[in-house]
């Protein structure tokens, strides 16, 4: 083989290369996504486990749902959720621990699900996105929490969430204005910011 057309070659493949993905393969599936929305249908699972000492939970990620084919079996993710131990002290916990806060677990999850919309629409559109960096910031009021306010009162739990989304790359003016639209597309985004009408199934068991 000629050595420039193996250059050649190789510079046409990592043009086909974007963070690590195969677009043309990335893109078939998104097409198989919009033909066959059904089979394409995902459903995550997660299962938090309560430990001896309070509000501390072991939370575990499997299997998970594509279509109606389980998929995961050999899936084991594990996530131990409590509190900073400055809260645990105040509080009264006997040996306080640093373990990271549920809500933190859920921002942590929103700035990772609203980095991979960008990424996936960058790569979508042909935009030349190098980097992007999300921050979520939650003010909380836990009264709720702890019964001091009744559960009617759930929309002043929190105060205005704060989004801070940075964008490194080659950007166009236009580039950046679709950009600025990505964020909404975050199926977690969805989750956190619209209402979502839900009553939990409370279930019961005996401990004896």
């Amino acid at each position: 083989m000629d050595p420039n057309e193996d250059r050649r070659t190789k510079t046409e493949h990592a043009k086909e290369i974007e963070h690590d993905v195969d677009v043309d393969e990335h893109m078939a599936f998104v097409e198989w996504l919009a033909e066959n929305p059904e089979d394409g249908a995902l459903e995550f699972r997660a299962t938090g486990a309560t430990e001896a000492v309070a509000n501390r939970t072991t939370a575990t990620i499997g299997r998970w749902m594509l279509g109606t084919e389980e998929m995961g079996d050999e899936r084991e993710h594990v996530l131990e959720f409590g509190l900073p131990p400055e809260l645990e002290d105040a509080m009264g916990y006997l040996e306080p621990t640093d373990r990271y806060e549920a809500i933190e677990g859920a921002l942590s999850a929103l700035t990772a699900c609203i980095n991979g919309t960008v990424v996936y629409n960058a790569i979508r559109e042909g935009i030349d996105v190098e980097d992007v960096t999300t921050t979520v910031r939650a003010p909380v009021d836990l009264r709720m929490l702890f019964g001091i306010h009744d559960v009617d009162s759930a929309d002043e739990m929190y105060g205005e969430l704060e989004i801070d989304v940075d964008v490194t790359g080659d950007l166009s003016p236009a580039d950046r204005s679709a950009i600025r639209e990505y964020p909404m597309r975050s199926p977690v985004y969805t989750l956190i910011t619209l209402e979502q009408p839900n009553r939990p199934n409370v279930a019961f068991g005996s401990s004896t």
